[in-house]
């Protein structure tokens, strides 16, 4: 690899992709030289871009031979492209959740393990260094053994987002569309779960998939937590309107995530650690303490990242198999607020 600018392309130009597209310009060590899309129209995104367009992503790449590629298609159509950017040993950064089929993503994560190709999931919050600063934390024993935790995605969808069908029908609502990212973190602060229950409710909404549901989670460490989900409920206890990573969430000072341990417990995105002097007793004072951190977007901090992957500089935060063990605690989660059972998780 030279030093010269990372060659990457992008495939799939809808929201998310022009998000990546503006990002690739804007990092000093990346070039972005092609755009794919099926969708003719995405043409005028290549042309504003001043780069090639293509329908045929698979064309693309022989013809643009990129170093790189970042996949933002629809979640069905993930695999079908990947496959096609590690069969020619292209490094990849694939959107997350890497597929809606949870077999085929185990079997795609085996795959790229063979083909000694890095990808990298998108799990783009892994790169917030709030919550690094809170992995640290964890992970030196500030808060002790952990002991219960809750994190809450409760937000409101305006009612004009469920104007598109499929929104309304089973396959939809929070927990398969909205609830990767705290999976996600959940799994990464906290660790690998054991146990699922739940229960969901269509009330608010009464469309046929859920619109609220309370989960429980235990841990293979013993730890608990419970998670709060609802995109019918109006509230700023959730990562979007705390965390200031979007620009189109009104950011309040609040909290999403709440993390509780023997010696002390911390909120998130805050980093509010709440302890006492000397040994702990619910009968002396609490103190806080808020950790100095810098803030960074974290898409940009992802595509550094898969910068360094290109150039064989770091391996990937976020492999397929890590996401196939969200994906599986997720297919649990709605499982188990289904058919009221307790989960098990493989290990």
């Amino acid at each position: 690899m030279s030093d010269a600018q990372v060659k990457l392309a992008v495939i799939g130009a809808g929201a998310m992709g022009r998000n990546h597209i503006r990002f690739i310009q804007e990092e000093p060590e990346a070039k972005l030289v092609g755009i794919a899309d099926a969708y003719e129209g995405a043409k005028k995104v290549a042309e504003e871009a001043g780069v090639p367009f293509y329908q045929d992503a698979a064309q693309m790449m022989d013809e643009l031979q990129p170093e790189g590629v970042l996949i933002v298609t629809p979640n069905n159509l993930h695999l079908t492209t990947a496959r096609e950017a590690i069969k020619r040993g292209i490094p990849t950064l694939i959107e997350k959740p890497i597929s809606d089929d949870l077999e085929d993503a185990k079997k795609f994560a085996k795959e790229a393990i063979e083909a000694k190709v890095p990808v990298l999931v998108g799990q783009h919050r892994r790169y917030n260094p709030f919550v690094n600063q809170a992995k640290q934390m964890i992970d030196n024993g500030e808060l002790g053994k952990l002991t219960v935790s809750s994190f809450h995605y409760m937000i409101y969808k305006n009612d004009g987002y469920f104007d598109v069908d499929w929104r309304r029908q089973k396959g939809a609502g929070p927990i398969l569309v909205n609830l990767v990212h705290d999976v996600d973190l959940l799994r990464y602060l906290i660790g690998e779960v054991d146990l699922i229950q739940g229960m969901s409710s269509s009330s608010a909404r009464g469309f046929e998939t859920e619109d609220s549901a309370v989960v429980n989670v235990y841990f293979q460490s013993g730890t608990l937590a419970s998670m709060t989900i609802s995109d019918a409920t109006v509230s700023p206890w959730n990562w979007e309107a705390t965390a200031r990573e979007d620009p189109q969430y009104r950011p309040f000072d609040a909290d999403a995530y709440f993390i509780g341990g023997t010696k002390g417990s911390l909120s998130l995105p805050r980093l509010h650690k709440f302890t006492y002097d000397g040994d702990a007793s619910w009968h002396k004072p609490l103190r806080m303490d808020i950790s100095p951190v810098d803030p960074q977007l974290p898409h940009k901090m992802q595509l550094k990242h898969f910068v360094e992957v290109v150039c064989d500089k770091a391996e990937p935060i976020v492999t397929p198999t890590d996401n196939v063990k969200t994906l599986q605690t997720l297919t649990a989660i709605k499982q188990a607020t289904e058919t009221g059972q307790l989960i098990k998780l493989e290990k």
